[in-house]
Formats: structure tokens, C-alpha cells, sequence
């Protein structure tokens, strides 16, 4: 991988990482769809300062996967509400 692209998938970490903050889900899609391939091409021969961004985007990773989780757990939290919710309603329109 070039060094120009290895900072442009360090830049798009940092920018996913602030999508997700902010909520925006479909923007943070469209940059991991950006990111992952030149994430995939990473070849093991790196400079010093090239597997310092690594462990960067490493670490924003983690913030990444704990944000997606946290996003996940709240609409599955959302979800199952809303079923409890609608279970009730049709218990209610059962009774006579």
C-alpha cells in the first residue's frame, strides 16, 4: 500500500469515527465501503510511521466496533419494546 493511501484510510477512520458520533449512519457506510479495500491491501513491509497510522486506525477501530455495538443494542432495546407494545395493543383489541 502507498503512503498516500494508507493516509487517506487513516483519514477516513478519523471521519467514520466522527459520522458515527454524530449519528450518521448512512454517511459512516459509504466511508468503511471507501475504506475496507485499502485497509485490505495492506502488505506486511510498513515504515515506522506507516504502522504508527496502523495502530491509529487500530485503535479507532475499537472505538468503531463499541460505537456500531452500542447502536445495535439500542435499536434491538427499540425493537423489542416495540413488539411488547404491539402484543399489548392486540391483547387490548382481543378483549372483548
Amino acid at each position: 500500500m502507498s503512503h498516500e493511501s494508507l493516509q487517506r484510510a487513516h483519514e477516513l477512520t478519523r471521519t467514520l469515527v466522527v459520522a458515527m458520533e454524530a449519528g450518521d449512519w448512512q454517511f459512516a457506510a459509504d466511508l468503511a465501503d471507501e475504506r475496507s479495500p485499502l485497509l485490505m491491501s495492506l502488505g506486511p513491509d510498513q515504515t515506522d510511521e506507516g504502522l504508527a497510522m496502523i495502530r491509529e486506525i487500530q485503535s479507532m477501530n475499537d472505538t468503531i466496533e463499541s460505537k456500531a455495538r452500542e447502536a445495535c443494542d439500542a435499536i434491538s432495546t427499540s425493537y423489542s419494546e416495540a413488539q411488547r407494545r404491539v402484543a399489548a395493543a392486540g391483547q387490548y383489541l382481543a378483549t372483548p
